[in-house]
């Protein structure tokens, strides 16, 4: 809709109405309950470096999803419609396939997903890398990064959330770990923006990710190694936690 409507009424309507949407999805969390943060948390820092390293190597692929945006626009004659249909195709594809990957993680097979959500983030950024001037292929690209989305978000939140709840303080965690998140993507951005400021081809940049994909899987796996059962935190009472871990080792089995 978006892409049709920079087309046809140009873009202070286009983003003007997309700024309303923002604006009123925002709404629900002024009625949500008040939740107090401690004024003093020390070592909040310290715990929360494990997130911070996921969060640093989660940014340095930043270039995956903003250098590929570049390179698809291009890649599609710069058209708006078809850029947002390629947007809203992998939008569905995403919708799909993203049903799948949080089963296969309650079911304490973590390590497992982690090798199938970087595992798709390596194919698809190569196959990124081949895309640019070559429109079918990079809306095929482009559509399956919707895959790596759904199979890698569960992946790494998980991890995180869980961590976030283990911590000292929720709140400093949180501010620490997408501080780190805005660190390695301004990282990997710059670069991107160095190589092409030095002519070398886009297909450089969209290999970027690369690096941190191959750290990315060292931490989670690091991870669900040691927390294989991710669902064992999920509640406080004794009782319920032993349900669900019974449960899980049943899924397991």
């Amino acid at each position: 809709m978006t892409g049709w409507a920079l087309v046809a009424f140009g873009p202070r309507a286009a983003f003007g109405a997309t700024g309303v949407v923002l604006l009123l999805a925002a709404l629900p969390l002024l009625l949500t309950p008040d939740v107090r943060v401690v004024r003093h948390a020390p070592g909040a820092f310290h715990a929360a470096i494990p997130g911070i390293k996921l969060f640093l190597a989660d940014g340095w692929i930043a270039g995956y999803f903003f250098v590929w945006q570049i390179a698809l626009f291009l890649s599609l004659g710069q058209s708006y419609v078809a850029f947002g249909g390629a947007l809203a195709l992998a939008a569905l594809v995403g919708a799909v396939s993203g049903l799948l990957l949080g089963r296969l993680i309650d079911a304490g097979h973590g390590q497992q997903a982690v090798s199938y959500a970087v595992g798709v983030l390596v194919f698809t950024t190569i196959l990124r890398a081949a895309a640019p001037g070559h429109a079918p292929l990079a809306v095929i690209a482009n559509a399956l990064g919707a895959l790596v989305v759904c199979l890698h978000i569960p992946t790494i939140m998980t991890a995180v959330y869980n961590q976030a709840k283990r911590s000292l303080c929720t709140l400093r965690f949180h501010v620490a770990t997408e501080g780190s998140w805005d660190v390695g993507a301004a990282t990997g951005c710059l670069l991107a923006a160095l190589l092409s400021a030095l002519g070398v081809q886009i297909s450089a940049a969209l290999l970027l990710p690369l690096p941190g994909a191959a750290a990315l899987f060292i931490l989670l796996r690091s991870y669900y190694g040691r927390h294989p059962l991710v669902t064992e935190i999920a509640v406080a009472d004794p009782l319920a936690q032993n349900a669900i871990v019974n449960l899980g080792k049943s899924a397991e089995g």
